[in-house]
């Protein structure tokens, strides 16, 4: 009689077959195909030819599937060498890797994160599509323009201060055009306050004789000479920026010319909402490549102009749907708790944290929703939740919200539609009516109990 098979109900199942691990480093990188430290491990240098070398030996030993850590950087050209050359690249966080073992070792790591990730134990941190890629460290570097620029800026006021010329009393805004028109003045060797006062604009709230005493400063060489040269500066981050703006235009020229806008919208300002420009807004139509870009119009959103928009392109593109969910979207940002609990009890609520500037852009967005004066569902939500719990609670919540119908939109390729808001707005009232009628019958209270007959007198 044949014996019968007992399954082996401790083997793990194997999710990844053909799985390589790499330990990424500054100097090196170790890779392993296999088990053997002798003979399925093998190391490589960080230059480019050594990366297509490396790709070519995963090739030689048939792998479909590469794991590796986030490592400071270090990992982002390996992981375009082997995107191109058509291998399952999963990147995770550092945290997911850590090796148990009593000797730690850079061929112990790569074999350690080959067994993780062949057992599907290794969670992938998320990684933007290829436009987003290309055009991230554009949209990086202006936020760092339009920071060294603000910097700059308050070194003027400052070094005015000093002097006792007091433009940032004259003016709210020291880079109007009221404040820049001063300022080029005193570069030119203009210190004649009347003269300085007449270039403020006649919109100025303080009266001119006001405007010219605090103009008028205690000048010497120094004070001229670090105004001149923090002004010149800024002049030249302004140019930098216009620069940069055009390349960012060649860019999404370049990407969107092929695609077109979605058959029910073919007209890009049709029921689009008129954007708010500033200072630092680009100057060219990144809701237009947004919307064909996306298939839906994100500006119509109330606050989300172009430079949340730019800021979502960069930093995410097209590739939400690589969430699995608004929630778990809106996890990855840290607008939700990350609750974490044992034994009946909750550790901790921290929310994860997020390096990308996406959630300050989302705070920006509904930061400026809690501003509006116009009446719509978003604002209204806003003053609600900063009426219970105050406003950088709301500007979480209303960050949130906008995150998750930003998430719907593209999931579903459903246009803003504010009536859905309102609608959801009623159904909680009648969700809150339904559990006051509920504690009224359960704990039996009476119109009495709650004055209304009282009242009712009174009346």
């Amino acid at each position: 009689m044949k014996k019968q098979e007992i399954p082996n109900y401790h083997a793990m199942p194997i999710v990844h077959q053909q799985v390589a691990g790499i330990d990424i480093g500054s100097q090196f990188h170790v890779v392993a195909v296999g088990d053997d430290p002798k003979t399925d491990v093998k190391q490589f240098g960080v230059s480019t030819s050594e990366l297509f070398r490396l790709a070519r030996w995963l090739t030689d030993n048939h792998v479909q599937h590469v794991a590796l850590e986030a490592t400071g950087g270090y990992e982002k050209p390996l992981v375009n060498v082997l995107q191109v050359a058509g291998f399952e690249v999963l990147v995770t966080a550092g945290a997911n890797t850590k090796n148990y073992r009593r000797f730690k070792s850079d061929t112990s790591d790569a074999i350690h994160i080959r067994t993780l990730h062949s057992l599907g134990l290794l969670p992938p941190i998320f990684l933007p599509d290829e436009f987003a890629t290309t055009i991230w460290p554009l949209v990086r570097m202006r936020r760092g323009l339009i920071d060294n620029a603000s910097s700059y800026i308050r070194q003027i006021q400052k070094a005015l201060r000093a002097g006792n010329v007091r433009l940032d009393t004259v003016l709210t805004d020291t880079t109007s055009v009221s404040g820049l028109r001063v300022i080029a003045a005193i570069c030119e060797g203009e210190e004649d306050p009347v003269k300085l006062a007449a270039l403020v604009d006649a919109g100025c709230k303080k009266k001119p004789t006001e405007i010219i005493e605090l103009l008028q400063g205690n000048w010497n060489e120094v004070m001229r000479f670090e105004v001149h040269s923090c002004y010149r500066i800024y002049k030249t981050l302004q140019t930098e920026m216009a620069d940069l703006d055009k390349k960012l235009d060649e860019h999404f020229v370049q990407y969107t010319q092929k695609l077109a806008l979605p058959a029910k919208t073919e007209d890009p300002t049709k029921g689009r909402q008129k954007l708010r420009i500033s200072k630092n807004t680009p100057r060219i139509p990144i809701e237009v490549y947004a919307h064909k870009l996306l298939s839906v119009d994100l500006s119509n959103i109330p606050g989300f102009g172009r430079d949340a928009l730019l800021g979502f392109l960069g930093e995410v593109g097209e590739a939400v749907s690589r969430f699995h969910s608004a929630k778990a979207f809106a996890k990855w940002l840290g607008f939700t708790p990350n609750n974490k609990s044992s034994g009946g009890k909750v550790l901790s609520k921290k929310t994860l944290k997020n390096k990308s500037g996406l959630p300050n852009t989302f705070r920006m967005v509904a930061n400026s929703i809690g501003n509006m004066k116009k009446a719509n569902p978003l604002t209204a939500f806003f003053q609600r939740i900063a009426y219970k719990a105050g406003r950088i609670k709301a500007v979480t919540a209303t960050g949130r919200k906008v995150a998750v119908l930003v998430y719907k939109m593209l999931t579903t390729g459903e246009a803003y539609d504010p009536g859905k808001l309102v609608r959801d707005a009623d159904q909680f009232r009648l969700q809150q009516i339904r559990l006051m009628k509920k504690k009224i019958v359960k704990f039996g209270i009476t119109g009495t109990d709650l004055g209304l007959f009282a009242n009712l007198g009174a009346i």
